[in-house]
């Protein structure tokens, strides 16, 4: 613009000059011509040097305003050719800030990325922790909730974290725990009722996560803004539930103070990851309370298993079902033993048919329960096997299903010892009363036959002949055979009987167990 401007000036003298010089010449000729023939030259004829001087100030005139009209053409220009500057001054301001702003707007967009991308590294590495927490695989809820709450609580940087379970109605959430960072402390909160916040639970029944950032402008908390919101400084909140079975269990709630907080679709997703999780310990505490009251339910078994059946016949049977994979077949015996030699007795309360029909039938099976009580601590004790009873007849072995050489002097002493228990049971009419044992050893069968109401039981003669000396022995007394004779002789005192008849086996010789012979 200045070259411009220059270019004008010196165009302005040039014209100057040039009609300055051209009036000179033309004075010039008129004064140096002496020939008066005028009709020769082209030019006008000056006869007065006033005209001269005249035509002198009309060309320098003429000037003036070819040089004042140039000056004005000038002073446009420039006002133009300023404006022209201003104006492009201020586009390429424009396009610089344009620039500026899309520079801003790149680095503030990779900053973003790059933090989320960090936020997601960070998320994923928290999961992965969390997929290996024993409490959460192996069922122990309250541990799993609490480690949730802190690493969540860190995660997304909040100053609280609690999660909250339904009741069956779905109308009342209950704290499980609450996390709060700057305290480092697990706690717990009241329970929120849906007739205090309906929008609140309609809001959780409907949606699978609520991300607010003002909680104060987002009508789902509007209920809870004056009561929960302000008093404890929360802002934001984020919330997801978890589900069982497609049941809502209830929630995890992601609380932001202080600041309000744009939860970030890696945060909402984070949330979802965590329900996830709590969804899976959940169901492995179910599936752990199923199987302890599957082992509790198998124990019981067992003990009433072995309540009719002893603990090697027990486990014998339930090897068979496993290995067979089907519950006991209809072939016949499942079980059975031969054993050379086993000691047996049988005991029945004398007179005890007539008692019974003098007192009511609950009366009777609470003596008979009283009695065979006692004589079952006894069995353990001498660690016999009890086998049954039948009415007011009690019946054990020695000797089986684990064979031993001491059965006939265990058989003895617990024989002995009934005599003295009996003693403590009286009748209504003061009278105590009494037993009738009869004892014989033998060979034996001993098993499990049948398929129903499982029932470990002894076959053979000997369990015929220990039966009929019971039948044929005296009250108060025991009453054994030659073969169970020959066995405690050394170490028992006992009293020959003689020959007696013996239904099915003619005469016998029997004994009276007396006590044990003191060394």
């Amino acid at each position: 613009m200045v070259t411009l401007a220059v270019t004008i000036g010196v165009q302005t003298i040039a014209i100057a000059a040039i009609a300055k010089n051209w009036l000179d010449n033309r004075l010039n000729i008129k004064l140096a011509t002496r020939t008066p023939n005028l009709s020769t030259l082209d030019i006008p004829t000056l006869d007065h040097p006033l005209e001269i001087i005249s035509n002198r100030w009309l060309v320098l005139a003429m000037a003036i305003a070819i040089a004042s009209i140039l000056g004005r053409s000038l002073v446009i220009t420039l006002n133009r050719l300023k404006q022209s500057n201003k104006e492009l001054e201020s586009l390429i301001q424009e396009k610089t800030n344009e620039l500026d702003a899309s520079k801003s707007s790149l680095q503030r967009t990779n900053f973003i990325l790059s933090r989320r991308e960090q936020q997601l590294r960070k998320q994923q590495n928290v999961l992965f922790d969390l997929t290996k927490d024993r409490a959460i695989n192996q069922g122990d809820f309250i541990v799993a909730v609490q480690n949730i709450t802190r690493t969540g609580c860190y995660a997304l940087n909040v100053e609280r974290v609690s999660i909250w379970l339904f009741d069956k109605n779905k109308t009342v959430l209950h704290c499980l725990d609450l996390y709060q960072k700057s305290t480092h402390i697990h706690s717990e909160a009241d329970v929120l009722t849906a007739a205090a916040y309906p929008s609140l639970f309609k809001a959780i029944l409907e949606n699978r996560s609520v991300a607010i950032e003002d909680v104060q402008e987002d009508p789902v908390l509007q209920e809870l803004v004056v009561s929960y919101c302000i008093p404890l400084n929360v802002v934001s909140v984020l919330l997801s539930r978890f589900e069982l079975s497609g049941e809502v269990m209830g929630i995890i709630l992601f609380e932001h103070t202080e600041i309000e907080h744009l939860w970030i679709e890696e945060e909402i997703s984070f949330a979802h990851s965590l329900s996830d999780l709590l969804a899976l310990s959940l169901e492995a505490q179910e599936r752990r309370r199923a199987e302890e009251s599957l082992r509790f339910e198998q124990k019981k078994s067992e003990r009433l298993l072995l309540n009719v059946l002893p603990q090697e016949i027990a486990e014998r049977l339930k090897s068979i079902q496993s290995m067979t994979k089907v519950h006991l077949k209809t072939s016949g015996t499942i079980v059975a033993d031969s054993f050379e030699e086993v000691t047996v007795l049988f005991a029945d309360i004398v007179n005890f048919t007539e008692y019974a029909a003098s007192i009511s039938a609950s009366e009777l099976v609470n003596v008979l329960n009283d009695i065979f009580s006692e004589f079952d601590h006894l069995v353990e004790q001498y660690e016999l096997e009890k086998i049954k009873t039948i009415g007011d007849s009690y019946m054990v072995v020695g000797g089986l299903p684990v064979p031993s050489k001491d059965h006939a002097e265990l058989i003895a002493e617990m024989a002995l010892q009934m005599q003295t228990v009996i003693q403590k049971f009286k009748r209504s009419d003061g009278s105590v009363f009494s037993l009738r044992i009869g004892i014989h050893t033998g060979q034996a069968i001993a098993g499990v036959i049948g398929t129903k109401k499982f029932i470990y039981d002894l076959w053979g003669d000997t369990v015929n002949v220990a039966s009929r000396m019971e039948s044929y022995g005296l009250a108060g007394c025991i009453q054994v055979t030659e073969a169970t004779y020959q066995l405690l002789k050394t170490k028992y005192v006992l009293e020959e009987r003689g020959a007696i008849n013996i239904k099915g086996k003619g005469e016998m010789i029997t004994y009276l167990l007396k006590g044990k012979i003191i060394i």
